[in-house]
């Protein structure tokens, strides 16, 4: 578990909707100008790099990890 908050960011022609559905209650997205930015924090095996974005390609939908 960290404190740190993670961020990722989804480019192209996905739904916010979608994306939400993939993502456990940790992470959270929003749409923004550059695309949607998932954010959040790693809790209990909920991680960005091994839960939320292999599922979310399990959906054909790429994202990657950005750093603020």
């Amino acid at each position: 578990m960290t404190d740190t908050k993670r961020y990722a960011l989804i480019q192209g022609d996905a739904d916010l909707r979608d994306v939400q559905d993939y993502l456990p209650s940790n992470y959270t997205a929003t749409s923004t100008e550059d695309g949607i930015l998932i954010s959040g924090h790693d809790r209990f095996g909920w991680t960005l790099d091994g839960y939320v974005l292999p599922r979310l390609g399990s959906a054909l939908i790429a994202g990657k990890e950005v750093f603020k």
